[in-house]
């Protein structure tokens, strides 16, 4: 994993395999005038274009601008606005976006590295599940119920284990950590016959979809994307411009959008207001509309 710092020259990041003098504890997220305008910073006096990149970062609640903290937001909920506590002693202060091509290209090796090692994990995990059935029978060629064995050494030494074969083409068992370490390969019982890419239209599901078309056949895994309810008008145009993008480029590629039969409010009335602590619209909007789709999808 590598090391995120601050680089003023582009306003950006960097990315380093080293701990720098100032490294930072969190990744931070890119934040864009849009919410610069919700939290009226140009009431301070300071000016920022409306472009398309961003033009400061956050680190949670605090704000930084090309490596120095500028403010905090303190409070804000439905009913208070934010409350902005400037750190950042300037007036009249206009600030620059993050010059993105030039912070790409400063990180452009570790970002090839990255994306590499992520492609990688996607094909082999794809193809470590999809071999299931291959592998199941291979294990029961050799009359040892390996499965039950893993399930039982589980519970025995409270952690989890591996089906692995050896280099004398024989199965054993091992902890999964020490597999991963060894780089053993792991056998995986669980067949699955449908693979899944998640889409919700963040910048990690972009990212994520693009690595997995990238990866694994467009005709061997489906794109989902949930319809909660809750979705904005921007995030559902969205959603069916990056579907125009994908189908011109991968015909066979399918997508689907999962949605409750009924209405977010009407769950508001019988449930209550979702929160921290009463979480129920993911497993009530995401997860049972999927499933229900899923199980027509399956029965057509």
């Amino acid at each position: 994993m590598f090391k995120v710092s601050w680089d003023k020259n582009t306003g950006g990041v960097k990315l380093s395999s080293k701990v720098l003098p100032n490294t930072l504890g969190v990744s931070p997220r890119p934040v864009f005038y849009e919410e610069l305008d919700l939290l009226k910073i140009n009431e301070f006096g300071w000016k920022y274009p409306h472009c398309d990149e961003p033009i400061m970062w956050a680190c949670n609640k605090q704000y930084f601008y090309r490596g120095e903290l500028a403010f905090e937001v303190k409070g804000a909920n439905i009913y208070d606005p934010p409350t902005v506590i400037l750190h950042y002693k300037k007036n009249n202060l206009s600030l620059k976006p993050v010059d993105v091509k030039k912070m790409m290209e400063v990180c452009k090796d570790e970002m090839f590295l990255i994306e590499s090692e992520a492609i990688e994990f996607i094909r082999n995990t794809y193809i470590q599940y999809s071999l299931a059935k291959e592998s199941v029978k291979s294990i029961e060629a050799n009359q040892v119920d390996f499965d039950s064995l893993a399930l039982r050494l589980e519970k025995k030494e409270k952690r989890p284990m591996a089906i692995i074969k050896q280099d004398c083409d024989s199965f054993d068992i091992m902890p999964l950590q020490n597999a991963k370490e060894q780089g053993k390969r792991i056998y995986q019982t669980t067949y699955i016959d449908r693979f899944l890419a998640s889409f919700s239209g963040g910048k990690d599901s972009q990212v994520l979809l693009d690595l997995c078309t990238r990866a694994i056949p467009p005709t061997s895994f489906d794109v989902i994307y949930s319809d909660t309810g809750y979705e904005l008008p921007t995030s559902l145009k969205l959603y069916e411009e990056v579907k125009e993008y994908y189908k011109k480029r991968f015909p066979e590629l399918k997508f689907y959008t999962a949605r409750n039969h009924e209405s977010v409010l009407t769950y508001w009335d019988k449930i209550g207001t979702p929160s921290d602590t009463h979480r129920w619209c993911c497993s009530v909007m995401k997860t049972a509309p999927l499933y229900r789709m899923l199980k027509i999808e399956g029965s057509n």
